[in-house]
C-alpha cells in the first residue's frame, strides 16, 4: 500500500478498476485474480504493516533484511540472506 494518500488512492482505482479490467481481456481465469488481488493486498497490510513483516523474516533466521518500496509505494521489494 503506498504511503501517500494521493498515491493510496491512484492505486486503489489501478487495482479496484484497471487490473480487473485487464485480467479480463487475458482470459476469464485471470477475471478471479483480478477481482481478488487488491482487497487481498489491502487486507494483508491492515493486518501486517511493513515493520512486522521485515521482524517475521528475521525471526525467521534471514539476516541483513532491507526493503525498497517501488512505484510510488505500490510495491515493495523484500531481501535478506539467510546464513549457512
Amino acid at each position: 500500500m503506498p504511503p501517500s494518500p494521493v498515491a493510496r488512492e491512484l492505486w486503489r482505482l489501478y487495482v479496484g478498476v484497471g487490473l480487473p479490467l485487464a485480467c479480463r481481456l487475458i482470459s476469464p481465469g485471470w477475471r478471479e485474480v483480478g477481482d481478488f488481488l487488491g482487497p487481498s493486498i489491502e487486507q494483508l497490510w491492515a493486518r501486517l504493516p511493513l515493520d512486522r513483516l521485515l521482524d517475521l523474516w528475521r525471526v525467521a533466521g534471514i539476516e541483513d533484511v532491507r526493503s525498497r518500496r517501488l512505484s510510488l509505494g505500490g510495491g515493495i521489494v523484500i531481501w535478506g540472506r539467510r546464513s549457512a
